[in-house]
């Protein structure tokens, strides 16, 4: 009986060559002004390069706040600021440099506090060049920094700085890091203009370490005709002031493999069920590459509404049959949105 292991990423790689690198810049600093935040240029710049064959049909980038955003005496949330993708360049001498669509990359990834959020969360595109002619490539992946506005900005001392301590990953498709780099930018809290706007909506989601990468295994007889399933307990965390949708998508089209091989995502049930002292609405669904709501909740007022996630094959799947025995990814992206 052939063995399928699906990896579930959540919001989430072959190389073949002579040298690889991963780098990152930036311009280091940026001043807020503004209760309606602000957003600074090429913040940061990211890229690969090196020199010689290379073969890398898929790969990830991340990013992560390694510790909190501090002056010292205050805390600034990770979740108000993120990275905006801008225009991809490069160079490659089996091809082009791919763009942002090509790749995959989610246009905007809004940063979490100690937990990895992709960039590039599976590329859709490959990079290739070979060891003839100019054998140096690189690939240019810039990002304008975002600081959300609003009234929480008032509770900051003028002119004081935070320091934003941020890590970069590099991943292959077996998921090994092959780079990694730390970088800190600077953000200051100038005058502000304007008045502080009303309270809206406060809303924050988050998948726990136990369940970033979640793995789902089909090993017996017994796995295919009668269905496994994996649950993470206590996985995604919710505070929100105000009633609330939880939905989620796949942001490939498709389960994928290093290999080229590819299954359906429908052969895959995702649902929420309730923790302790949570009475959300739950919906089981099976996944796809549109956004479906799995969960709805009022207020949680203050304290945090706690979700176990739970994965699931369908009984007597035929796409299992006739598939490759392989390892296939996909990368979820849960969001919440008022109702």
């Amino acid at each position: 009986m052939n063995k399928f292991y699906l990896y579930i990423l959540s919001l989430l790689f072959s190389w073949t060559f002579s040298a690889q690198n991963l780098h990152v810049d930036s311009n280091n600093y940026a001043s807020i002004d503004s209760y309606n935040g602000i957003i600074k240029p090429n913040a940061y710049r990211v890229w690969l390069d090196g020199n010689g064959s290379l073969n890398l049909p898929t790969w990830r980038i991340s990013v992560r706040v390694i510790q909190p955003i501090t002056n010292g005496s205050q805390i600034f949330p990770a979740d108000k600021l993120s990275l905006i993708a801008t225009p991809t360049y490069g160079q490659f001498n089996r091809g082009t440099a791919p763009t942002i669509s090509q790749i995959g990359m989610p246009l905007q990834a809004i940063l979490q506090q100690n937990q990895e959020v992709f960039l590039v969360p599976q590329s859709q595109a490959g990079l290739y060049n070979t060891a003839q002619g100019n054998q140096y490539y690189n690939l240019y992946m810039p990002f304008d920094l975002k600081v959300e506005g609003g009234s929480y900005l008032s509770a900051f001392t003028t002119w004081s700085e935070f320091k934003v301590p941020l890590e970069f990953k590099f991943y292959d498709n077996n998921n090994t890091i092959k780079g990694a780099i730390n970088a800190v930018y600077r953000l200051q809290i100038a005058t502000l203009n304007g008045t502080p706007p009303d309270p809206k909506p406060q809303l924050s989601i988050t998948i726990e370490s136990n369940a970033v990468n979640g793995l789902l295994e089909l090993k017996t007889k017994k796995d295919y005709i009668q269905g496994t399933s994996v649950v993470y307990p206590n996985a995604l965390k919710v505070n929100a002031n105000t009633d609330y949708h939880v939905k989620v998508k796949s942001l490939q089209g498709t389960f994928m493999s290093g290999q080229g091989n590819t299954l359906p995502l429908n052969t895959i049930q995702v649902s929420l069920t309730l923790s302790s002292g949570n009475s959300a609405a739950v919906f089981p669904i099976w996944l796809g590459a549109n956004s479906q709501k799995i969960a709805s909740g009022s207020s949680t007022q203050g304290t945090i509404a706690y979700y176990n996630i739970k994965y699931a094959s369908k009984p007597n799947d035929p796409n299992f049959i006739i598939s490759e025995k392989d390892n296939y990814y996909t990368t979820l992206q849960y969001e919440i949105t008022p109702q």
